[in-house]
């Protein structure tokens, strides 16, 4: 149950963190006992001003709070100042144990809020790739940002004002029915309205509160998919569309908003009108207890200082329950991500080798994505030998990218084997296996960092990181291009390298891998987005720097994979043709017909 497994963090938090939580509700109780014994004091001065000060009269407080007194009472102004004296003490001391009270149990709900984070963030890394394909990244973000803000003030802020409550009511209940049982009946009177008015406001203001964070989470969405596709919105003039979504959206936010901030709003005014009818009802039936002599004038004084004490915890017991409730649908939503079992094929742990030599080897290996979908791989087997080139061609939606996953290990096989120098894939450390693997892939990623930067990704810091940088951006025919930038190998790109073109982004990716020094080189279709004369300058170069490696090349274009050792040709998942390219060309089949498509399709152009 989610109350269950709300309670259980919570306990778990405050056991991880004892030690703050003890300093913490110590000073709280301390910080408590000083603000109730204040009043006392106050009392005392106010009674000694009516005659002498009688301790059998005063009740066994107002008679204890005497004994800490050196004054007898004969002196009324010297009794006085040390009451005062006292009660500013008291003040003083209050405050050193509202700091520690604060900086303690805060300090707990923002360890566990970094940790939550962490343990969000890492999770996240190792999902598989269909979460990230089906989850907006604003939701995602949302429940990095506000879920977790959620759940920091359950955590904290509640925790201490609840404590707050449940300590400061009794007592100041306590010394309220000491001095006038009542009196204080009478005072409870509208503080049980106040019960009722919490009870009725608390469930409006988190209900809209919830829903606004819900339209928040969809327009924090809406507008990262925005200004990452501002080129897409533009070319097609969706500029009013995308508008009037977002003014629809922001209504909504806004509507919701606004109910919260009117059901706050008529909250406060219940409070303060139902804490004036509280002092009305103390005035007046205090004013006939002085007259009747039950009650003194200082007894007056303290028990309207109680009064109020009374209100604030009554007030923060509403705010407290909101605050619950939404931290534990909050830790729900947060439960539920950190539930999800991440990719099989990215658990951690096995072998971790020193070297490898780069041998790969599919056997009878098959992949569905999903139970009712087609066969993305069915029964695939071909071997690699150690720097030997394999490209692998065929039609949009055969199976090519499936099989650089399988090796990376981005997807796992639902039947079938993968074996790197005669070992399982699986048994090998996932993180330790990829040291040795550079991917290029369909669509080049580059970080909002500089050029360099991006090249030297995979790249510790160090001597002869900039010449490396260098000799790869060459390798990619990209080094003249990046000197032409403003400020060369240092100009930073904007978001997902927005200020590059298709073909500068593929060519900075596989510089990228090439600086990293791989032993196996898997190029996914990454030189899709140049023209054929670049297409063979950068493959010349890549055949010189991936001399020795293990290469997997998947391309669309016959060209690309014209200087392969061997060429494996799929056709809805399976391998329908395999040999060199000459082989291939001379048998009538797919690949053929596709040289003499893509050979007419240049001529022509």
């Amino acid at each position: 149950m989610p109350a269950v497994e709300t309670l259980r963090f919570l306990f778990n938090e405050y056991r991880r963190n004892a030690r703050w939580m003890v300093i913490g509700f110590v000073s709280l109780l301390l910080g408590t006992l000083c603000q109730v014994a204040a009043p006392v004091f106050i009392k005392l001065a106010i009674d000694i001003l009516q005659g002498p000060v009688d301790a059998a009269r005063e009740g066994p407080v107002g008679a204890f709070a005497m004994r800490l007194l050196s004054s007898n009472g004969s002196d009324a102004q010297a009794f006085i100042n040390e009451c005062l004296i006292w009660t500013g003490g008291l003040a003083l001391v209050l405050g050193v144990f509202q700091f520690t009270k604060r900086y303690y149990l805060i300090r707990v709900s923002r360890k566990s809020e970094y940790e939550l984070k962490k343990r969000m963030y890492e999770h996240l890394q190792d999902l598989p790739a269909t979460y990230f394909d089906n989850t907006r990244s604003g939701g995602i973000m949302s429940l990095m940002t506000s879920d977790t803000e959620a759940v920091r003030m359950m955590v904290g802020p509640a925790c201490m004002y609840l404590g707050s409550t449940l300590l400061i009511t009794p007592m100041a209940l306590a010394i309220m029915f000491s001095l006038n049982t009542t009196l204080t009946w009478f005072a409870l009177l509208p503080l049980i309205g106040l019960i009722v008015s919490t009870l009725w406001f608390s469930p409006r203001v988190r209900r809209f509160s919830v829903l606004a964070q819900e339209d928040l989470e969809q327009i924090s969405a809406r507008a990262q998919e925005n200004f990452a596709g501002t080129r897409v919105v533009k070319a097609f003039s969706r500029e009013n569309f995308e508008v009037s979504e977002m003014d629809a959206l922001g209504a909504r936010y806004l509507k919701h908003k606004l109910a919260v901030s009117r059901n706050n709003a008529m909250f406060a005014a219940s409070i303060w009108v139902l804490g004036g009818l509280g002092g009305l009802v103390v005035l007046f039936f205090g004013a006939r207890e002085i007259a009747a002599g039950r009650f003194s004038q200082g007894d007056f004084a303290a028990f309207s200082l109680y009064n109020v004490q009374l209100y604030w915890p009554m007030i923060m017991l509403g705010w407290v329950t909101m605050l619950l409730v939404r931290g534990a649908a909050s830790h729900k939503r947060i439960t539920d991500l950190l539930n999800l079992k991440p990719d099989s094929a990215e658990v951690r742990g096995g072998e971790a080798p020193s070297e490898i030599k780069g041998r790969i080897e599919f056997r009878n290996v098959t992949v569905r994505y999903s139970k009712d979908g087609p066969l993305a791989l069915d029964s695939a087997s071909f071997i690699i030998e150690p720097g030997q080139t394999l490209a692998v061609v065929g039609p949009v939606g055969c199976g090519k990218t499936t099989v650089a996953n399988l090796l990376l290990r981005l997807v796992k096989p639902d039947s079938g084997e993968i074996l790197v120098d005669g070992t399982l894939l699986e048994a090998y450390d996932i993180k330790a296996l990829r040291r040795f693997f550079a991917y290029v892939p369909q669509e080049s990623f580059l970080f909002s960092e500089t050029v360099k930067d991006n090249i030297a990704l995979g790249l510790d810091e160090g001597a002869g990181r900039d010449e490396l940088v260098k000799t790869v951006a060459e390798a990619a025919a990209l080094d003249e291009e990046i000197s032409a930038l403003p400020s060369g190998y240092d100009t930073m790109l904007g978001e997902r390298g927005v200020n590059l073109s298709g073909g500068q982004k593929q060519r900075a990716a596989i510089a990228r891998a090439l600086a990293k020094r791989p032993r196996v080189l898997v190029l996914d279709d990454c030189l899709s987005a140049v023209d054929t004369q670049t297409e063979e300058r950068i493959l010349g170069r890549l055949k010189q720097a991936s001399r020795g490696l293990t290469v997997l090349l998947i391309a669309q274009r016959v060209s690309t994979v014209s200087h392969a050792d061997r060429i494996i040709v799929l056709q809805r998942g399976r391998i329908v043709q395999q040999g060199t390219p000459d082989e291939l060309r001379d048998q009538p089949g797919l690949y053929a017909d596709m040289a003499r498509r893509q050979e007419l399709a240049e001529e022509l152009a």
